[in-house]
Protein backbone atom coordinates (compact mmCIF):
# COMPACT_ATOMS: atom_id res chain seq x y z
CA UNK A 1 0.00 0.00 0.00
CA UNK A 2 0.84 3.93 -0.60
CA UNK A 3 2.78 5.31 2.21
CA UNK A 4 2.35 8.40 3.87
CA UNK A 5 4.98 10.98 3.05
CA UNK A 6 6.60 13.34 4.88
CA UNK A 7 4.53 16.44 5.67
CA UNK A 8 8.15 18.79 5.05
CA UNK A 9 9.10 16.82 2.24
CA UNK A 10 7.22 18.61 -0.43
CA UNK A 11 7.70 21.99 0.89
CA UNK A 12 11.77 21.08 0.11
CA UNK A 13 10.90 19.72 -2.95
CA UNK A 14 8.87 23.03 -3.96
CA UNK A 15 11.57 24.29 -6.63
CA UNK A 16 12.07 21.03 -8.22
CA UNK A 17 8.10 20.74 -8.35
CA UNK A 18 8.00 24.31 -10.24
CA UNK A 19 10.43 23.03 -13.02
CA UNK A 20 8.54 19.73 -13.26
CA UNK A 21 5.65 21.60 -14.16
CA UNK A 22 7.08 24.08 -16.39
CA UNK A 23 8.10 20.82 -18.55
CA UNK A 24 5.81 20.31 -21.67
CA UNK A 25 3.20 17.60 -21.36
CA UNK A 26 4.73 15.57 -23.67
CA UNK A 27 7.98 14.87 -21.78
CA UNK A 28 9.17 11.66 -19.86
CA UNK A 29 9.71 11.46 -16.32
CA UNK A 30 11.73 8.92 -14.59
CA UNK A 31 9.72 7.49 -11.37
CA UNK A 32 12.15 9.05 -9.23
CA UNK A 33 10.65 12.27 -10.88
CA UNK A 34 7.28 11.39 -11.86
CA UNK A 35 6.78 10.62 -7.51
CA UNK A 36 7.99 14.28 -7.01
CA UNK A 37 5.50 15.11 -9.35
CA UNK A 38 2.60 13.64 -7.94
CA UNK A 39 4.12 13.95 -4.36
CA UNK A 40 4.21 10.70 -3.44
CA UNK A 41 7.01 7.90 -3.43
CA UNK A 42 8.88 5.69 -5.39
CA UNK A 43 7.83 2.62 -3.61
CA UNK A 44 3.90 3.72 -4.10
CA UNK A 45 4.60 4.37 -8.09
CA UNK A 46 6.02 1.02 -8.22
CA UNK A 47 3.00 -0.77 -6.11
CA UNK A 48 0.43 0.94 -8.13
CA UNK A 49 2.19 -0.68 -11.43
CA UNK A 50 1.62 -3.85 -9.65
CA UNK A 51 -2.29 -3.52 -8.88
CA UNK A 52 -2.89 -1.29 -12.02
CA UNK A 53 -4.39 1.21 -10.13
CA UNK A 54 -1.77 4.01 -10.94
CA UNK A 55 -0.85 6.75 -13.79
CA UNK A 56 -0.22 4.83 -17.24
CA UNK A 57 3.62 4.21 -17.98
CA UNK A 58 6.16 3.49 -20.69
CA UNK A 59 8.24 0.39 -20.53
CA UNK A 60 10.42 -0.93 -23.20
CA UNK A 61 8.44 1.75 -25.36
CA UNK A 62 5.07 0.23 -25.03
CA UNK A 63 2.44 2.15 -22.44
CA UNK A 64 1.03 0.37 -20.17
CA UNK A 65 -0.96 0.25 -16.28
CA UNK A 66 0.69 -3.03 -15.12
CA UNK A 67 4.48 -4.32 -15.22
CA UNK A 68 7.47 -5.60 -12.79
CA UNK A 69 9.27 -3.29 -10.62
CA UNK A 70 11.64 -2.05 -13.77
CA UNK A 71 12.85 1.33 -15.43
CA UNK A 72 9.96 3.02 -16.32
CA UNK A 73 8.79 6.64 -17.40
CA UNK A 74 5.68 8.75 -17.23
CA UNK A 75 4.42 11.15 -19.23
CA UNK A 76 3.70 14.45 -17.75
CA UNK A 77 0.09 14.05 -19.49
CA UNK A 78 -0.78 10.86 -18.22
CA UNK A 79 0.38 11.73 -14.72
CA UNK A 80 -1.73 14.87 -14.74
CA UNK A 81 -4.82 12.77 -16.49
CA UNK A 82 -4.41 10.61 -13.49
CA UNK A 83 -4.33 13.39 -11.07
CA UNK A 84 -7.37 14.75 -12.14
CA UNK A 85 -9.22 11.27 -12.39
CA UNK A 86 -8.20 10.92 -8.79
CA UNK A 87 -9.46 13.83 -7.08
CA UNK A 88 -11.69 13.88 -3.94
CA UNK A 89 -14.75 15.77 -2.77
CA UNK A 90 -15.19 14.89 0.57
CA UNK A 91 -13.72 12.87 3.31
CA UNK A 92 -16.20 10.44 2.87
CA UNK A 93 -15.09 9.84 -0.31
CA UNK A 94 -11.15 9.79 0.30
CA UNK A 95 -12.26 6.81 2.93
CA UNK A 96 -14.61 4.67 0.43
CA UNK A 97 -11.56 4.88 -1.71
CA UNK A 98 -9.54 4.20 0.87
CA UNK A 99 -11.09 0.86 1.66
CA UNK A 100 -11.26 -0.04 -2.26
CA UNK A 101 -7.38 -0.56 -1.61
CA UNK A 102 -7.83 -3.68 0.74
CA UNK A 103 -8.41 -6.40 -1.60
CA UNK A 104 -7.50 -9.46 0.98
CA UNK A 105 -8.14 -10.55 4.34
CA UNK A 106 -4.47 -10.60 4.61
CA UNK A 107 -4.33 -6.81 3.90
CA UNK A 108 -7.54 -6.13 6.68
CA UNK A 109 -4.88 -8.31 9.05
CA UNK A 110 -2.05 -5.21 8.27
CA UNK A 111 -1.60 -2.57 11.29
CA UNK A 112 -2.54 0.92 9.73
CA UNK A 113 -2.08 4.34 11.21
CA UNK A 114 -5.69 5.94 12.39
CA UNK A 115 -6.28 9.38 14.29
CA UNK A 116 -7.78 9.03 16.98
CA UNK A 117 -9.60 11.94 19.62
CA UNK A 118 -9.31 12.21 23.39
CA UNK A 119 -11.98 10.29 23.80
CA UNK A 120 -10.96 7.24 22.18
CA UNK A 121 -13.11 7.53 18.45
CA UNK A 122 -11.27 7.43 15.59
CA UNK A 123 -11.25 10.16 12.97
CA UNK A 124 -9.70 8.74 10.10
CA UNK A 125 -6.93 6.93 8.75
CA UNK A 126 -3.88 8.67 8.29
CA UNK A 127 -2.78 7.42 5.09
CA UNK A 128 -6.05 8.55 3.62
CA UNK A 129 -5.73 12.44 4.75
CA UNK A 130 -3.90 15.16 2.34
CA UNK A 131 -0.88 16.81 3.61
CA UNK A 132 -2.59 20.26 4.99
CA UNK A 133 -4.78 17.79 6.89
CA UNK A 134 -1.85 15.97 8.32
CA UNK A 135 -0.15 18.88 9.44
CA UNK A 136 -3.48 20.33 11.38
CA UNK A 137 -3.91 16.98 12.97
CA UNK A 138 -0.45 16.97 14.24
CA UNK A 139 -0.58 17.40 17.83
CA UNK A 140 -4.26 17.42 17.64
CA UNK A 141 -5.17 14.03 17.46
CA UNK A 142 -3.12 10.87 18.84
CA UNK A 143 -2.07 7.92 16.39
CA UNK A 144 -2.86 5.02 17.48
CA UNK A 145 -1.69 1.69 14.94
CA UNK A 146 -4.48 -1.02 14.22
CA UNK A 147 -6.21 -3.65 12.22
CA UNK A 148 -8.82 -1.73 9.65
CA UNK A 149 -11.07 -4.28 11.09
CA UNK A 150 -10.28 -3.39 14.51
CA UNK A 151 -10.51 0.43 13.43
CA UNK A 152 -14.01 -0.01 11.60
CA UNK A 153 -14.97 -1.95 14.97
CA UNK A 154 -14.76 0.79 17.52
CA UNK A 155 -16.93 4.61 17.67
CA UNK A 156 -16.06 6.77 15.14
CA UNK A 157 -16.60 10.64 15.58
CA UNK A 158 -18.27 10.40 12.11
CA UNK A 159 -20.81 7.98 11.22
CA UNK A 160 -20.60 8.46 7.23
CA UNK A 161 -17.11 7.85 7.18
CA UNK A 162 -17.18 5.45 9.59
CA UNK A 163 -20.24 3.37 7.13
CA UNK A 164 -17.92 4.23 4.00
CA UNK A 165 -14.74 2.59 5.48
CA UNK A 166 -16.33 -0.57 6.95
CA UNK A 167 -18.73 -0.84 3.71
CA UNK A 168 -15.40 -1.41 1.77
CA UNK A 169 -14.00 -3.84 4.50
CA UNK A 170 -17.30 -5.77 4.40
CA UNK A 171 -17.55 -6.49 0.96
CA UNK A 172 -13.97 -8.03 1.55
CA UNK A 173 -15.30 -10.49 3.21
CA UNK A 174 -17.86 -11.33 1.60
CA UNK A 175 -16.31 -12.16 -0.98
CA UNK A 176 -14.41 -14.13 1.28
CA UNK A 177 -17.70 -15.79 2.60
CA UNK A 178 -18.49 -16.61 -1.01
CA UNK A 179 -15.36 -18.50 -2.16
CA UNK A 180 -15.77 -20.72 1.18
CA UNK A 181 -19.34 -21.00 0.29
CA UNK A 182 -18.24 -22.07 -3.26
CA UNK A 183 -15.01 -24.55 -1.74
CA UNK A 184 -18.54 -26.22 -0.06
CA UNK A 185 -20.24 -26.60 -3.38
CA UNK A 186 -17.26 -27.86 -4.86
CA UNK A 187 -16.68 -30.56 -2.50
CA UNK A 188 -20.20 -31.60 -2.19
CA UNK A 189 -20.14 -31.76 -6.23
CA UNK A 190 -16.72 -34.06 -6.40
CA UNK A 191 -18.21 -36.12 -3.86
CA UNK A 192 -21.42 -36.58 -4.98
CA UNK A 193 -19.31 -37.75 -8.59
CA UNK A 194 -16.69 -39.67 -7.24
CA UNK A 195 -18.55 -41.43 -4.09
CA UNK A 196 -18.46 -45.46 -4.84
CA UNK A 197 -21.56 -47.87 -5.66
CA UNK A 198 -22.43 -49.37 -2.34
CA UNK A 199 -24.86 -51.99 -2.86
CA UNK A 200 -27.75 -52.55 -1.08
CA UNK A 201 -27.44 -54.82 2.22
CA UNK A 202 -30.09 -57.92 2.68
CA UNK A 203 -31.25 -59.41 5.56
Amino acid sequence: MPKLIDPNEPLAQLDVLARLHALPDAVALTTSEAAVFLRSSVSALEAMRTTGTGPTYIQAGVKGSRGANQKCLYEKADLLAWQRANKISSTVEAAVRKGQLFTTLGDLGQPEAFWVDAHGQVVGMVEAASVSTVIERLGVFNIEWMRPADAAGRAWGNIAEHRAFGGGLINILQQELNKIAAGFDASEIASAVGAPNVAPQTA
